[in-house]
C-alpha cells in the first residue's frame, strides 16, 4: 500500500521507482485498495492506476521487465511467453518471518495457520522458477534464498547461463532518503510529557511478532525510579493496513507498561502510524534509537530496514544481538549490542548512552560517516545494473509444469543398481579393505 502513510514496503517501492527512473522508462502500477497519491518529487515516473487482473495484464504486456514482490501469478503465466522478464524484491526472508508469527493473513489457529503458510512457499516457489533475477538485503539472505530457489528448481544449468552469484541475486537492501532529514516540527517533545531536558530513546517502527518491546521496556521501570528523565518512545503500534492493523505484541507491551506503572510517562505509546513524510519530526527529537528482538529463526535472516531511519537522522542504536545488523552496528561502533532478553543489560547499555556524552559524541562520528552508503542511489546500483547494463543476459523465463511426486521408496534398489553400488565399491577403500581381509586370512590358513 502507499501514499502519505506507507509501511516498509511501500516506502521500498517509491524509491527504487524514483531512483530507476534515471535510468529506464518506469510506470509505477498502483492497484492495493487503500493505496494513494504518490509523490515522486519530480522523478519522471508514470503513475498507473489498474482496477483488476485485466488492466494488470496489460501494463505488463507493455514492459520489458516487472519488479515486484507479490503479483497475480495469473498475469505472469501470461507474460513469460511474450518476453516479459520478472525481477522479484525478495529483500524480505518472509518464509522465515511469517513461520513463526502469532498471525498468518488473519488467522491465529494452527491449521488455518499452517495452510496459508503452505500458500506462502507455494508462491514463493512459483517466484523461484520465473525470475530472471532477484535482489535481496544481505549475504543471510542471499544464502537462504539462494538454497529455496535450487530446491524448488529455479536453478538450473540452462537458467545459470554462466552467471556468477550477483548475476542471480544481486544485494539491493533497503536505504535511507538521498536529503538529510529536516524537522518541520517538534513530534515529541512539548508534547506526550517530554521536555528538552529528557533524554527519549525512539522505537522507531511497528512491534512485530518478533521483537522484544518487554525488556525495554522493564529496562526503563528500573530506571526511572533514580531518573525518569529517561523516557522510550514507541511510535507506528497501528499498521497503516487495516488488514493487520494492531498486533498482538503491541498489547502485551502495553501491560507490561502498565502493570510496571510507567505507561504514560517514561514509556509512551502513540497509537497511530507517522505519515513517511513527517517522520523526521519524531527521529530528531530522540537522543538514540532502540530495536530489540527474541532470538528466532526470522532473528537469523532479518534485515531491521527501521535501523536505517537511524542511520538517516545520525542517532545512536541499541540493539539486541543476533541479526545481520546487529554485526553491522557493533564492528563498526555505531552503537551498543546487548544480549537478548538481558533486562541488566540493556538497563546498563542504556545508562552508559545517558552518563556518557563522549561515547554519545563518538557514536554520532561513526553513524555520520557510514550513512552515505546507505542512501538509495547506492544501495539501488545493483538492480540498476542488473536492468541496464545486464539486461540482455537476464535469462527469458519459463514455468515448467509442476514436478511429478518422487516414488514411494522400495525395500530394495532398483534393478541394476546393486552391480553398480557393488562395482563402485570394490574399486573404493571399502574394497581395498575388504580384498587385504581376504588375503591375510587365505595366509593364516596355508600357515
Amino acid at each position: 500500500m502507499v501514499g502519505a502513510r506507507m509501511a516498509g514496503p511501500g516506502l521500498r517501492s517509491v524509491a527504487i521507482a524514483r531512483e530507476l527512473a534515471d535510468h529506464v522508462d518506469v510506470t509505477f502500477a498502483i492497484g492495493v485498495e487503500g493505496s494513494g497519491a504518490v509523490d515522486f518529487d519530480g522523478a519522471r515516473v508514470r503513475v498507473v492506476q489498474y482496477a483488476d487482473r485485466a488492466g494488470l495484464e496489460e501494463l505488463v504486456l507493455d514492459s520489458d521487465a516487472v519488479f515486484c514482490q507479490f503479483i497475480d501469478t495469473n498475469v505472469v503465466r501470461v507474460a513469460l511467453p511474450r518476453g516479459v522478464r520478472f525481477v522479484y524484491d525478495l529483500y524480505n526472508a518472509l518464509p522465515v518471518e511469517t513461520v513463526g508469527s502469532d498471525r498468518i493473513s488473519g488467522f491465529d489457529t494452527q491449521p488455518e495457520m499452517d495452510r496459508e503458510f503452505a500458500e506462502l512457499l507455494r508462491y514463493f516457489r512459483f517466484v523461484s522458477r520465473t525470475g530472471s533475477y532477484f535482489v535481496t538485503s544481505n549475504e543471510r539472505q542471499r544464502d537462504f534464498w539462494l538454497g529455496y530457489i535450487m530446491a524448488s528448481g529455479g536453478l538450473t544449468p540452462s537458467s545459470l547461463g554462466g552467471r556468477d552469484i550477483d548475476g542471480l541475486i544481486g544485494l539491493a537492501p533497503f536505504g535511507a532518503e538521498r536529503d538529510e532529514p529536516r524537522q518541520r516540527r517538534h513530534g515529541l517533545r512539548g508534547a506526550h510529557g517530554i521536555t528538552d531536558d529528557d533524554f527519549v530513546i525512539v522505537w522507531a517502527g511497528g512491534i512485530w511478532d518478533w521483537f522484544d518491546a518487554e525488556t525495554a521496556i522493564r529496562a526503563i521501570a528500573r530506571i526511572s525510579e533514580s531518573m525518569p528523565r529517561v523516557k522510550l518512545v514507541f511510535y507506528g503500534t497501528v499498521h497503516p493496513n487495516a488488514a493487520i492493523g494492531r498486533p498482538k505484541s503491541v498489547d502485551r507491551a502495553r501491560a507490561v507498561a502498565e502493570e510496571l506503572g510507567v505507561l504514560g510517562t517514561q514509556v509512551v505509546f502513540l497509537d497511530e502510524w507517522v505519515p513517511a513524510a513527517s517522520r523526521a519530526d519524531y527521529l530528531l527529537d530522540a537522543d538514540a534509537a532502540l530495536s530489540g528482538h527474541r532470538e528466532s529463526l526470522e532473528t537469523r535472516f532479518a534485515f531491521r530496514t527501521r535501523i536505517l531511519d537511524h542511520f538517516w537522522a545520525g542517532l545512536p542504536s541499541l540493539v539486541t544481538e543476533g541479526d545481520w545488523f546487529a554485526d553491522y552496528i557493533g564492528a563498526n561502533r555505531l552503537g551498543l549490542v546487548v544480549p537478548c532478553e538481558d533486562i541488566d543489560a540493556m538497563e546498563s547499555a542504556i545508562l552508559r548512552l545517558v552518563d556518557d556524552p563522549a561515547l554519545m559524541a563518538e557514536l554520532r562520528g561513526n553513524v555520520a560517516a557510514i550513512k552515505d552508503s546507505w542512501r538509495w542511489p547506492a544501495t539501488t546500483r545493483p538492480l540498476i545494473e542488473a536492468l541496464t547494463e545486464r539486461f540482455d543476459v537476464l535469462p527469458v523465463r519459463w514455468l515448467p509444469s509442476e514436478p511429478e511426486a518422487a516414488p514411494a521408496p522400495t525395500p530394495g534398489p532398483p534393478p541394476g543398481l546393486t552391480a553398480r553400488i557393488r562395482a563402485r565399491l570394490a574399486r573404493g577403500p571399502v574394497g581395498r579393505a575388504w580384498r587385504g581381509a581376504r588375503r591375510r586370512l587365505a595366509q593364516r590358513k596355508r600357515s
